[in-house]
């Protein structure tokens, strides 16, 4: 793989990346929208940011999908579950349990896998 490729696989894997994160603070914005009474001023405003956040993923998901195969892009969307626990722990102070992290076990070694698959 030439270095002009390989640039190329950076940039086109961290604006994947980015869009994951952007997706998984939807979910903790929504979380934060769910602790104020519903049309307060504050669940409006955390709910239009959650909804801006997928608004960018969506955008950004259909430029990834000119750039890489679906099945490449789509089975890394399962680090979105192990970002929503990570922001869970951070933010909310949720506890992990053995199940998260077999979860989380399991999703990085398909993903790794596929990786492996790939090259």
């Amino acid at each position: 793989m030439t270095d002009e490729k390989k640039k190329g696989r950076v940039k086109i894997l961290l604006l994947l990346s980015l869009s994951l994160v952007l997706q998984s603070l939807s979910s903790v914005f929504i979380k934060y929208a769910g602790q104020f009474e519903t049309f307060s001023p504050e669940f409006i405003l955390y709910y239009v940011i959650a909804v801006g956040c997928l608004g960018i993923f969506a955008i950004m998901w259909q430029f990834l999908l000119e750039l890489i195969p679906l099945t490449t892009a789509y089975l890394r969307k399962g680090i979105l579950y192990i970002l929503i626990l990570v922001w869970s722990v951070i933010l909310f102070h949720e506890t992990v349990t053995i199940n998260n992290i077999i979860g989380s076990i399991i999703i990085i070694a398909g993903i790794s896998l596929h990786g492996m698959d790939e090259h």
